[in-house]
């Protein structure tokens, strides 16, 4: 049950709404903060909503825009400072390293500002000149909380010096959205797969660290050695028109631009694969864990803990990142593997169950109506 609390007035700080984790963290917790009775909104920075073939839909929770320029934009401080002095969010939430600084120099042209402000990292910091670091530590220092979403990057993040203080609040899945049973919206067929073919599915946005060459790469071999695989990339992002353009004429790739709701995607997928150089703890491979899809992934950042901690409860094929090989073998070898598949299927199911979307939810309203700080060192789990 909710703790009981005067209402909160809640401002989401992010660049966008493009498809990816960080956003989709952000509208969730914003949806289930008014469901809650709080006032929730979102102000977007970089890219205002667009529309639903590239961005998240923000049906339901209020949004803004201010446009920033590129470089060290000082009016944008300005234009953020009136904003919050208009609105006067009782938490203002900032996104990555960006948002973290414009947040809190804003916050500093605001004369006896009481609002809280809590830097959510969700991936590795954008930026990586010696200024950007200082930038963004010093950030961090005017914050009331800084977490991280998994303990890999908390960790990396204290160590590297972009904060000295940070807790873990890990993603979180809906387990009732994302579950083994339910609809499948006829993906297979809308796909064109054979009876007895092996579906694939990846969704990333295109972006070089995802490694979709190497993916591109592994289909290739598939070809030929595996015919049975297909490969389903979903998403948008700057290498698209590239990575077409590498897959071209192949007969086992296909490309798709967005797909609303991702549940019945995923219930109809084989196998599930995330081949990136870098990831904090990706919420897709938790909608798949909890969809019950066995996956291939490279064990980078937050994923080993999140499919097992590298024990025999394992629920994911390991291969190395930047290496098409293996990662083709792999795919072939659960391709053939039924039974393995089914094993590591059930595996991934049982432990998506420990990552619940209402313990995160928990963990940020504790911070939202200052029942726990950050000095928490993991405050969900």
């Amino acid at each position: 049950m909710r703790h009981e609390h005067n209402p909160n007035s809640i401002l989401h700080f992010l660049s966008g709404l493009e498809i990816g984790g960080k956003e989709a963290a952000a509208l969730r917790l914003a949806r289930r903060g008014i469901a809650e009775g709080d006032d929730h909104r979102l102000l977007l920075f970089d890219t205002s909503y667009r529309s639903s073939s590239v961005d998240f839909e923000p049906s339901g929770v209020p949004f803004a825009f201010i446009p920033r320029r590129g470089g060290l934009d000082v009016a944008f401080v300005w234009q953020l400072a009136r904003y919050l002095g208009t609105f006067r969010p009782n938490v203002l939430q900032a996104y990555n390293d960006t948002a973290a600084f414009y947040a809190a120099a804003a916050l500093k042209l605001q004369a006896y500002c009481t609002t809280k402000l809590i830097v959510a990292f969700h991936t590795w910091p954008s930026h990586q000149t010696r200024a950007a670091r200082s930038l963004t530590c010093w950030a961090c220092s005017t914050a009331t909380d800084v977490v991280a979403v998994s303990s890999d990057l908390q960790e990396r993040l204290c160590v590297e010096g972009w904060t000295r203080k940070c807790s873990t609040i890990p993603n979180g899945v809906d387990l009732n959205a994302f579950r083994p049973d339910g609809p499948n919206d006829d993906w297979r067929v809308r796909l064109n797969i054979d009876v007895g073919g092996i579906l694939v599915g990846h969704i990333a946005r295109f972006d070089e660290i995802k490694r979709h060459r190497d993916l591109l790469l592994a289909a290739k071999i598939l070809e030929k050695e595996c015919p049975e695989v297909v490969l389903a990339l979903v998403g948008q992002g700057p290498l698209l028109d590239e990575m077409k353009e590498l897959g071209a004429g192949r007969t086992n790739v296909r490309f798709v631009p967005q797909i609303t709701p991702t549940a019945p995607f995923l219930r109809s997928l084989d196998i599930f694969v995330l081949c990136s150089e870098y990831e904090a703890a990706p919420l897709v491979l938790l909608e798949a864990m909890a969809s019950g899809v066995a996956s291939v992934v490279t064990p980078v950042g937050g994923i080993p803990e999140m499919i097992g901690g590298n024990t025999r409860a394992d629920c994911a094929v390991q291969v190395p990142s930047n290496c098409p090989t293996e990662l083709a073998h792999a795919l072939a070898r659960l391709a053939r593997n039924p039974a393995e598949r089914n094993a590591l299927a059930t595996r991934a199911r049982q432990l998506s169950l420990g990552h619940s979307f209402e313990d995160e939810w928990r963990a940020y309203s504790a911070l939202y109506d200052g029942r726990r700080t950050a000095s928490q060192r993991h405050l969900a789990r």
